[in-house]
């Protein structure tokens, strides 16, 4: 490349591993193989000129011709792609060690208050006060800044590490910051426990996206917190409360913090609602969904007309074991194994709240898992094409793009090797997408692959490799009819042509040519 001429090319590799910027992001290992690969098209193209020919490019008289061959379009296209992403990787990389350098100047400044006794409080207001005035922010927000640039350095060194070094972003670092906060404030966890959960959280934050990231840590933290996931739940849940915020031009946010089980059910049933709008409506799906909880909240019943009826109907899938759900109680004296309940994408949920949708479920789809690695092995079906459905649907978890986190009962069961060019209809085969990426992948010079334990190899436009492991499931919350309660218990389920596409049984008889989309 043009930029080689006039550099010292090991001397800036050399810069670059010591811990310098490359205007284009790339690594050390990446400007070497490039180097390599422009000495290779140098010594090319020499060789095919003339002894006279080299005469005249030593004089400086003739250019060295560039090798035979036209450039075509699409490998314009994938360069402009990769300079891009370069540009905007080094400039992450950037951005994140000024952040990193800001937050180390904070936190050296609180400790030095610390270090120096008296008042500590006041002695940080007034630091704060005087570096909001320089830089013309509150003094409030100033000395939340103080205190969590300390609280990050000292409670997760290794995670501000990597976000100096560039290998996550700011948004992973604060994902961190706050599926940890409880493990970090608990002072019956270990210290070494804390450790050890930042060093897999920081591990996965390198792969995956923030969203991807928050997902998995819910675990991760709840298996190394000395309390209970039911303890805390119960003493959560006695925090529950709704409240307004106003905004300008007559809209106000009402926003409500309760169990997870009656938030996602109560938001699920509205979303149900709206994919089921007139198609004539002029509504947006979010503008319908909105309407859809006013009118329920302003006209709907009272808690005290509901006669103890729980609105909620969960597809139940046990993914703890059967013994979990006769307990009574969560002992935590008593030696067992803690596992806990997760919604669709995500939340836990405490083994009494999932208890108490069991004994109200109808429909039981169990889901045998192999008690030591937790592996699905067998569901409870007689069709084998529903049974790959389900199980499917347990191992993805989530559209399966690189990135995306859009539910699993949203997306299409697509062959990774297309049907029609002979892939087969096998659980090596399968893998959920969502509409909008089923299409990319068909539409996009993207490519994938699947690699074993369901992992997708996915090879972007221009040849990036990225891998993407699945992530199981929690119970799908499903929309009860009045005509539901009256179902006999050893009567199939049923669907009706009205029914959206994505609610029909795969072997009902309804005419889906019929069916609106």
């Amino acid at each position: 490349m043009d930029e080689w001429w006039g550099v010292d090319a090991e001397e800036y590799i050399a810069s670059i591993r010591a811990g310098a910027i490359d205007p284009h992001g790339r690594t050390a290992d990446e400007l070497e193989e490039e180097l390599a690969a422009h000495d290779r098209d140098w010594s090319e193209r020499l060789a095919l000129l003339t002894d006279a020919e080299v005469e005249e490019v030593i004089a400086g008289r003739m250019e060295v011709p560039p090798l035979p061959g036209s450039i075509d379009a699409r490998s314009q296209h994938v360069r402009a792609l990769d300079a891009v992403a370069g540009r905007m990787r080094a400039i992450e990389q950037r951005r994140a060690r000024l952040d990193a350098e800001e937050r180390e100047v904070l936190a050296a400044e609180l400790q030095r208050l610390r270090d120096a006794g008296g008042d500590t409080g006041m002695a940080v207001k007034e630091s704060a006060s005087n570096l909001a005035a320089e830089l013309r922010l509150s003094d409030r927000a100033m000395e939340r800044k103080l205190t969590g640039a300390w609280l990050t350095v000292t409670d997760l060194p290794a995670a501000h590490a990597s976000h100096k070094a560039g290998r996550i972003t700011g948004t992973h670092l604060r994902a961190i910051e706050q599926a940890t906060e409880a493990l970090r404030t608990d002072p019956a966890v270990d210290p070494e426990d804390r450790a050890k959960v930042e060093a897999e959280l920081v591990e996965i934050a390198e792969r995956v996206t923030p969203s991807q990231l928050r997902s998995r840590a819910r675990r991760i933290v709840d298996r190394a917190m000395a309390e209970p996931l039911q303890r805390r739940h119960d003493r959560a849940v006695e925090q529950r409360r709704a409240w307004v915020d106003d905004h300008d031009d007559g809209i106000s946010t009402l926003a409500l913090s309760g169990p997870s089980v009656t938030i996602h059910g109560a938001f699920n049933r509205a979303t149900d609602a709206a994919r089921a709008k007139p198609k004539d409506d002029p509504r947006t799906f979010d503008q319908y969904r909105l309407d859809a909880l006013m009118e329920l909240l302003l006209t709907g019943q009272v808690p005290e007309d509901l006669h103890g009826i729980n609105p909620i109907a969960a597809t139940i899938t046990v993914t703890i074991p059967a013994t979990e759900l006769l307990k009574r109680t969560d002992d935590a004296d008593e030696p067992q194994l803690r596992f806990s309940g997760a919604l669709e994408g995500g939340a836990l949920v405490d083994a009494a709240t999932v208890r108490a949708l069991a004994s109200e479920t109808i429909t039981w789809e169990r889901l045998f898992l192999h008690p030591v690695t937790g592996v699905p092995v067998a569901v409870d079906t007689y069709k084998p094409n529903r049974a790959m459905r389900r199980w499917l649907q347990r191992r993805d978890g989530r559209c399966r793009w690189p990135g995306c986190t859009n539910r699993v009962s949203r997306a299409d069961a697509d062959h990774t090797i297309a049907h029609a060019h002979g892939g087969p209809t096998t659980l090596s085969n399968l893998a959920h997408l969502c509409r909008r990426h089923h299409l990319m992948k068909h539409s996009t010079a993207w490519t994938v692959r699947q690699l074993d334990q369901g992992v997708l190899e996915w090879t972007s436009p221009t040849g990036k490799i990225y891998l993407d492991e699945s992530e199981p499931a929690g119970p799908a919350f499903v929309n009860r009819t009045p005509d539901y309660w009256g179902i006999p218990r050893d009567e199939p389920a049923k669907c009706t042509a009205s029914d959206p596409p994505w609610a029909h049984l795969n072997d009902c008889t309804c005419d889906l040519e019929d069916v609106p989309a």
